[in-house]
Order: C-alpha cells, then sequence, then structure tokens
C-alpha cells in the first residue's frame, strides 16, 4: 500500500469569485496519476471555468460555492487568463475537453484504470466511449449514461457506479449541474478521479465540430463555436463575454485599490 500524502494545493487566481488554478495541463494530469495510484487521497473532485462559467457563479452563489468546493478548477478558456491579466496576475494556457481527454485516455491505459461517462445527449456518451477506444486500443469505459436523468434515476447511477468501481468518472451534465452534482455525491462513490467536463463527450463523439485549428490558435474558437451554433451561443458570446469582461475590469479595479474583490 503506498503511503498517503496530502494533495498540493495549486496556485490560484480568483475569477468573478471562482478560484481558478494556474496549472498546466501536465500539472494537472500529475495530479491525476498521483490520486489514481493512491499517493494522495480522493476523490479528486476538478472542474473548469470559462467566460460563460464565471457569469453564471457571478449571479449564483450557489454555484459559486459549487465551484469553491472543488479541488481543481482550471481555465478551459481564455476569459480567465484576461480576468488574470486585469488583477496583474497570470493564468497558464487554457485546456479543453477536447483537448486534454485523450492524454487522459493514455494514462488510463498506462494504468489499467476504467473509465464511466455520464452526461451528454441519449446515446452520445456511447458513441463517445466507441471512438475513444478505437483510438486509444486497450482504454477500459466500463459503462455510459445519458445526463437527461431524474433524481430517482441518478440515485440508480449511483449504485451502478459504485458496483463497477471505476478508478475515472467523466461528468459531462452541463454548469451548475455537473459542479453541483459533483460536490454532492463525489465523496460517496468511491471513484477516485471525478471530472466535470462539459460538453467534452459531444466533441468526443463527432456530434459536434470544432473549429479549424487556425481559429483556436488566434484565440477565435469561441468564434467559430458561435458561427457553426448560432441560435444556441450567440447570446452567450455576444453579450456574455462584453459582460465577462466589464465585471473582470471592475473586479480586477477593486482588488488594485482595495484588496478586496467585489465578491469578497
Amino acid at each position: 500500500m503506498p503511503k498517503m500524502t496530502m494533495r498540493t494545493v495549486p496556485n490560484r487566481v480568483t475569477v468573478l469569485g471562482v478560484p481558478v488554478a494556474a496549472l498546466r495541463l501536465e500539472e494537472l494530469l500529475a495530479q491525476v496519476v498521483e490520486t489514481i495510484d493512491g499517493r494522495t487521497n480522493g476523490p479528486l473532485r476538478i472542474g473548469y471555468a470559462n467566460a460563460h462559467v464565471c457569469n453564471l457563479a457571478w449571479n449564483d452563489a450557489g454555484f459559486r460555492e459549487a465551484l469553491r468546493c472543488m479541488d481543481i478548477v482550471y481555465a478551459d478558456g481564455n476569459g480567465p487568463r484576461v480576468a488574470a491579466w486585469f488583477q496583474g496576475r497570470a493564468l497558464p494556457g487554457r485546456m479543453t475537453g477536447a483537448d486534454w481527454i485523450h492524454d487522459l485516455c493514455e494514462i488510463s491505459i498506462g494504468r489499467g484504470c476504467r473509465m464511466y461517462f455520464l452526461g451528454g445527449e441519449h446515446g452520445v456518451a456511447e458513441l463517445a466511449a466507441r471512438r475513444l477506444t478505437a483510438a486509444h486500443p486497450g482504454l477500459q469505459v466500463c459503462g455510459t449514461q445519458h445526463g437527461y436523468l431524474s433524481q430517482e434515476h441518478l440515485s440508480a447511477i449511483h449504485e451502478t457506479i459504485r458496483t463497477l468501481r471505476p478508478e475515472i468518472l467523466i461528468v459531462g451534465m452541463g454548469s451548475p449541474r455537473q459542479e453541483q452534482w459533483i460536490v454532492a455525491h463525489a465523496g460517496e462513490l468511491g471513484v477516485p478521479v471525478v471530472w466535470g467536463a462539459g460538453g467534452m463527450f459531444d466533441y468526443a463523439s463527432g456530434v459536434a465540430r470544432r473549429p479549424p485549428k487556425w481559429m483556436r490558435d488566434l484565440a477565435l474558437e469561441w468564434l467559430g463555436r458561435m458561427l457553426l451554433n448560432p441560435r444556441r451561443l450567440a447570446g452567450r458570446y455576444l453579450i456574455g463575454v462584453p459582460l465577462f469582461i466589464a465585471r473582470a475590469i471592475a473586479d480586477g479595479l477593486s482588488r488594485r485599490i482595495s484588496g478586496r474583490s467585489l465578491l469578497d
């Protein structure tokens, strides 16, 4: 039995009340490996922050508290990095689910771990599992379940997860539902790593397309996503992003002048 140690707490930048870890992908994955290997206490509860998540948290104290209860919240978009800059601080490059899932699959294979996928529309998590196992021979996905469940059905899923005992549970229910579910239930599932992944299953399954690489390289993935799905995302980006920037500027100025966040 390996000796258990306390998990290293990463440096954090608080963005509109959300503590965002100053971690690079390799550092985040190293914490996953340590937890899986039993060198640190689980469960490791992972969430993400982008402009949309921070806007939601600004208006929802319960969601903000759920994010603060997560062990790690990483920068999923460039919004938190911009907000950190207004504070005179820095966050490393963003990391989206479409980027880290393949590294996580290889870690899972290397350690003989099993994953469980919970979330997404009907059939999407299952399709994501098929595509990922085809792309990563040896990957074990021991179960999938869509995320449109009543509380009664979710309770049954809890028992299924406890019985299957995966080492990694990926939860893609969208914010704030997935974070609140993780905080409420991760400790009773017996899973070392519980990772909130948002719409990752849509991309891993091929149901959703990512914008071209040149747009991602120019920090224009948000624009590409909006053009691909304007009905759902136009309001989030055309209204939400300017609102986030205004809030981030005001919060950054408050911190520089008084040393306090507007949400303190």
